[in-house]
């Protein structure tokens, strides 16, 4: 019998809190993947949430993060998928998502996810090469991504933060 894992991807939050505490309030996961640019919101929304988050959170700092101690970039295996995760504003601005899914599969990961562009994006990887995916922003649109990951197998989709 297959066994479903379910991660949430969130970047760009910039001060939506009341969305940020939303999706930790409502969306049930296995992990989640925070791509910087809104830690501190991240911090004061699990200080406000009623109950505490019961998964996982890798974080990463982004650009609008300054000073703050978290790394840049990271590595995560999880449900047999190994993910690099950064915020992207190397890769993903200067040096393009082709590059960062070059560099994620030379470190052997499957997986490579970013943010800082707000641009929802699924750049599937060829040969050795990471798939890439970015949720979008959660400040722009209220998205933010939903990875399935099925005996090792992901499926990336996007979700929007319900109006309220």
């Amino acid at each position: 019998m297959s066994e479903t894992t379910k991660i949430l991807v969130v970047s760009d939050v910039h001060g939506r809190l009341r969305d940020l505490r939303w999706l930790l309030q409502n969306e049930t996961a296995d992990a989640m993947f925070y791509l910087g640019d809104g830690l501190y919101d991240l911090n004061a929304a699990l200080t406000l949430c009623r109950e505490p988050v019961p998964y996982p959170i890798y974080r990463v700092a982004g650009n609008c993060d300054a000073g703050y101690p978290d790394p840049t970039e990271g590595m995560a295996p999880f449900a047999g998928v190994l993910f690099f995760y950064t915020h992207g504003h190397h890769y993903g601005v200067k040096m393009g998502t082709d590059r960062l899914a070059e560099s994620a599969g030379e470190r052997g990961a499957d997986v490579a996810l970013f943010g800082h562009t707000h641009r929802r994006a699924l750049v599937r990887g060829v040969g050795t090469a990471a798939t890439v995916f970015n949720p979008g922003s959660l400040r722009d649109g209220g998205s933010y991504g939903v990875i399935t990951v099925t005996d090792g197998e992901c499926q990336f989709g996007w979700k929007r933060v319900p109006e309220f």
